[in-house]
């Protein structure tokens, strides 16, 4: 849902072959600042130290954006046939 909403809304600005430019870097940071998010939320919850977990949550945060934005939205654009 979101892949495809995000997708539309570039591709009415952007024709495809440009649209795919834009369509990985943006899921990518999303992705990053959303994992850098929820890791900062499990910490406050649980009570750990941000400085000394901070290392993690940006590797963590990193890792989500690999892996659900570059290889979720190369997925998503081979579904398409883009």
């Amino acid at each position: 849902m979101m892949y495809k909403g995000l997708w539309k809304l570039i591709t009415k600005y952007a024709d495809n072959g440009h649209a795919v430019s834009i369509f990985l870097p943006v899921l990518i940071v999303l992705w990053t600042l959303a994992g850098i998010a929820a890791g900062l939320i499990v910490c406050s919850v649980t009570g750990a130290d941000m400085m000394t977990a901070l290392a993690d949550l940006i590797c963590a945060g990193g890792y989500a954006g690999l892996i659900l934005g570059l290889f979720g939205g190369c997925f998503y654009l081979y579904r398409l046939g883009v």
